[in-house]
């Protein structure tokens, strides 16, 4: 290749370069985002006026914060609708700490609800019944929790039992 060629093909490649530029300049300037696409708007999730998904959200929420506690002692969790059959297996417990892989879903009734089909896994750790050291794993793929539902609104009270 030649020394002419050479600068021709540099040449073109800059002014591609050039024009890309400008068309992404351009199109980036021309209209301002809408209010739908702007982080702030979508940030906020929309409220829903459905109570059946409303008292799923709740449900949901009340959970994944009795999932985060760490429990001290063997106590389950209170408001929950958790319980724990470690007492044949430990002597004592230490910690318990859980993990939800599947909400069970809420299924609402009069002034009350019935949730069902979860997937809850408890990590129980402490003393055995022989007096050893022992970390224990329950896991229910039947996980369901029931209690009192008062729906006003957009609002949602839950009582689990």
């Amino acid at each position: 290749m030649n020394r002419r060629v050479a600068w021709a093909v540099a040449g073109t490649a800059a002014a591609l370069v050039l024009a890309g530029a400008a068309v992404w300049v351009w199109q980036a300037s021309s209209d301002p985002p809408s209010p739908v696409e702007s982080p702030v708007a979508s940030a906020r999730p929309s409220p829903s006026a459905d109570p059946q998904e409303l008292a799923q959200q709740t449900l949901e929420a009340q959970l994944e914060e009795c999932a985060g506690e760490v429990i001290v002692g063997g106590a389950a969790p209170e408001g929950c609708g958790i319980r724990i059959p470690w007492g044949t297996e430990f002597a004592a417990v230490d910690e318990t700490r859980f993990r939800i892989e599947r909400m069970p879903v809420l299924e609402l009734a009069d002034s009350d609800f019935v949730a069902r089909g979860g997937v809850l896994v408890a990590t129980v750790t402490g003393t055995g019944q022989d007096g050893a050291a022992k970390t224990e794993t329950y896991r229910t793929e039947s996980w369901s929790v029931r209690g009192d539902v008062i729906i006003s609104g957009a609002q949602v009270d839950l009582d689990i039992w």
